[in-house]
């Protein structure tokens, strides 16, 4: 089979993992594609966010946050096989069963290239930013090259997703000593996914606190995300934080609203 239609083939995903998810808020899905399968869709993924970049600057240039990686959105509006790659069922089913729900839609993709010698990525929570009334959403976080610690890996705050908003603001410095000294104090676990394969893959819910580390090599550490929200959950009156993402996100939709727009496909089942 292609792997441009082999993505939609469901497997099934154990029960251990799924347990810790709901544990921990995160969870790695060990060879959840194939290398055969990345090689096919990485040439357009990498070759639309290229286009899509709008930042231009030198490192030194930029902020914190512009130097943690070079984001583009949306790759499924862009590309034909990027929307593929997007769309994939197997993707959305691992999601809405390790969120434990029915369904799941699309909320955004975004590829995140952390170039060489590029930045930390500081402490902060996905869903500070989403005007959403649910915690059923997750973020699948997929790497199209082999990860190790020195190109930035992928840190959790187990247990984190649990406790909600912990108010620390958007991603920035600020965040991140916040974040940090709040790690310390109250001696919470954070679990490091040092090394990841061509084909893994890193699950996380939106509550859930993550990091990464900087990007020491000469390579760049490119990353594709897939944002899913259960189907049924309502659109919140935005913060000033996410008006951005009503606007961009939602298709129009407004407060009161249940996530439904063109913009939102129901991607399971």
């Amino acid at each position: 089979m292609k792997p441009s239609s082999s993505l939609n083939n469901l497997i099934e995903v154990p029960s251990s993992s799924v347990a810790l998810f709901s544990r921990d808020g995160h969870a790695c899905m060990r060879h959840l594609v194939s290398r055969a399968e990345v090689e096919y869709f990485r040439p357009a993924l990498e070759e639309t966010t290229n286009v899509g970049r709008y930042d231009f600057r030198a490192l030194e240039d930029r902020d914190t946050y512009g130097k943690a990686f070079l984001q583009v959105h949306n790759l499924w509006q862009k590309d034909a096989t990027c929307k593929q790659f997007v769309f994939a069922r197997r993707f959305a089913h691992v999601a809405a069963t390790l969120l434990g729900v029915e369904g799941v839609r699309l909320y955004h993709d975004q590829a995140l290239f952390k170039e060489p010698d590029g930045g930390y990525t500081p402490w902060h929570q996905d869903q500070t930013y989403w005007p959403l009334d649910t915690d059923r959403t997750i973020t699948m976080w997929m790497p199209l090259v082999e990860v190790t610690p020195s190109m930035g890996t992928i840190s959790f705050v187990s247990g984190s997703h649990r406790i909600g908003n912990v108010e620390a603001g958007t991603i920035s410095d600020t965040s991140h000593r916040k974040i940090t000294d709040w790690i310390r104090k109250e001696s919470l676990p954070v679990h490091t996914y040092d090394d990841l394969e061509v084909g893994d893959a890193t699950f996380h819910n939106g509550w859930t606190l993550h990091s990464a580390g900087h990007n020491s090599t000469g390579n760049m550490r490119s990353v594709m995300t897939v944002i899913y929200v259960a189907d049924g959950a309502g659109i919140t009156t935005p913060t000033p934080a996410q008006q951005f993402d009503l606007e961009l996100w939602l298709g129009g939709q407004r407060a009161g609203d249940k996530v439904g727009s063109v913009m939102n496909p129901l991607l399971y089942p």
